[in-house]
């Protein structure tokens, strides 16, 4: 449903009492929870960032991992990477193109499926696996030294609970119209 305003609408001036209201918003925009998840992930990317540099992985680009976590070491089909990673098979195929290119990983086509392409590791792709476990474990030092190894722990607990719940959840989530519904209710 799309709001109709009126022609002159966006020419009115703000009411105290709206004004109020987002100056209150913005006092809390710190504990906003897709401002904190946003803000930790471009963190760890820097960290990751730096860390594959100083090893020679310039450019790689973190995204890329959602592919090659979810690759069996027998190799897997673009279409199970993509319903693993949860994005579309085109966006997959654009992974698996960028990592090809990198030597990571090779396809070809599927033994039993000749409409299919298999994606296995190369060599290089495995090295890198095992640099990423390197890269992870640097990650979780720096993020421990601000936080402490047993906050950290926690705050890894709480994220897993979250992914778990959410993943077990999958179709059967309520609609956002439903959640739209009971926020607003919630807030009038």
């Amino acid at each position: 449903m799309l709001i109709q305003l009126p022609i002159n609408a966006h020419r009115k001036a703000m009411t105290e009492d709206l004004k109020q209201k987002l100056m209150e918003f913005k006092s809390h925009r710190n504990k906003l929870m897709g401002r904190l998840l946003n803000k930790s992930y471009r963190y760890m990317s820097e960290l990751a960032n730096e860390y594959l540099s100083s090893l020679g992985y310039d450019g790689f680009k973190v995204g890329h991992l959602i592919l090659l976590v979810n690759l069996d070491l027998d190799g897997t089909t673009n279409n199970e990477l993509a319903k693993r990673a949860n994005v579309t098979k085109q966006a997959m195929s654009k992974m698996v193109k960028e990592l090809v290119e990198y030597g990571f990983i090779e396809t070809a086509k599927h033994p039993k499926d000749a409409r299919a392409t298999i994606v296995t590791l190369t060599q290089a792709g495995g090295q890198f696996i095992l640099d990423w476990k390197g890269c992870s474990l640097y990650i979780d030092k720096k993020i421990g030294e601000i936080l402490g190894q047993e906050k950290l722990s926690v705050l890894k607990d709480i994220l897993e609970e979250l992914v778990t719940e959410v993943e077990a959840q999958g179709n059967n989530r309520p609609k956002f119209a439903n959640d739209m519904q009971m926020v607003v209710k919630g807030n009038s």
